[in-house]
């Protein structure tokens, strides 16, 4: 599990014990992690400077030259950081079905789904019975966290395709699964900006300033975190089989949108324009 600092806790808003319904003290620590916000490492650096061209600078370059490569600055912004944590998690039933008796007919611990409502007329299979797969479930607490499958690489870094499926399993009827709580990480970011702003000063006090703002430059696509939610695979998979992308249902770990931001950081690359009048 991820050690224990600032940045990791028992319990808050955003765990999920109370959807892993812990029973136990010792059941809180299915919640050691990283926060949701928590970023490993950041780097932002702002920086501007001024050209040594114009009157009274270090090149003098006479009226023509002053007025054109005279009053120049050229500014920059970097950001980049670590990506954000990432929640897997899987949907599972409340109710299962597994086969406790082989010699019925069923394989030894196969798990099935439920088969409708259980009566007199509709019984369960011969061989099978009934477990509770996630206590006190329901729609907002039949979403656990998955198994993860040893010495498999959760990262597939395959173009857009961030998560490996084979790497997570569902864990057995009625028990937690052992990927713990935001253990892995969404893509970086990374964006440079540049300022070309330039002032024609018309006295002391007085100047028009024309300022060029051009936010990502490379215009480096920056993702946000994917889809990390595993379908229910009951009856596809039995426990301890790995997820395909055809069984997590399509989307898991497909990087499909950038950051969201309509101006600045996170955007595309833009190019802005501004004239100021400053007195």
């Amino acid at each position: 599990m991820p050690p224990s600092h600032a940045a990791s806790f028992r319990d808050s808003n955003e765990s999920r014990t109370a959807a892993n319904n812990a029973r136990a003290i010792s059941d809180y620590d299915y919640d050691l992690g990283y926060n949701n916000f928590d970023v490993r490492h950041t780097f932002n650096l702002s920086a501007i400077y001024d050209l040594p061209f114009g009157k009274g600078k270090k090149h003098d370059l006479g009226p023509i030259g002053n007025a054109m490569l005279g009053g120049w600055e050229i500014g920059t912004i970097l950001n980049s950081r670590s990506g954000l944590p990432l929640e897997i998690g899987i949907v599972r039933p409340d109710v299962v079905i597994q086969c406790a008796n082989p010699a019925a007919g069923c394989t030894a611990g196969e798990v099935r789904a439920l088969p409708g409502t259980i009566n007199a007329a509709n019984p369960l299979p011969a061989g099978f019975i009934a477990v509770v797969n996630t206590p006190g479930g329901g729609a907002s607490r039949n979403v656990r966290r998955p198994d993860l499958v040893p010495g498999v690489n959760p990262y597939l870094n395959n173009d857009r395709s961030l998560l490996n499926p084979a790497a997570f399993a569902t864990p057995a009827p009625g028990t937690f699964g052992n990927l713990p709580r935001n253990f892995l990480r969404g893509p970086n970011f990374k964006q440079l900006d540049l300022i070309f702003n330039k002032r024609f000063k018309f006295n002391e006090t007085t100047n028009l300033e024309f300022r060029t703002e051009v936010f990502n430059i490379f215009n480096r696509a920056n993702f946000d975190i994917p889809g990390s939610r595993l379908n229910n695979a009951v009856g596809t998979l039995q426990p301890g089989q790995p997820y395909t992308f055809a069984t997590s249902g399509g989307t898991f770990g497909l990087l499909r949108q950038t950051v969201v931001r309509d101006v600045g950081l996170g955007t595309n690359r833009q190019i802005q324009f501004a004239l100021r009048l400053n007195f």
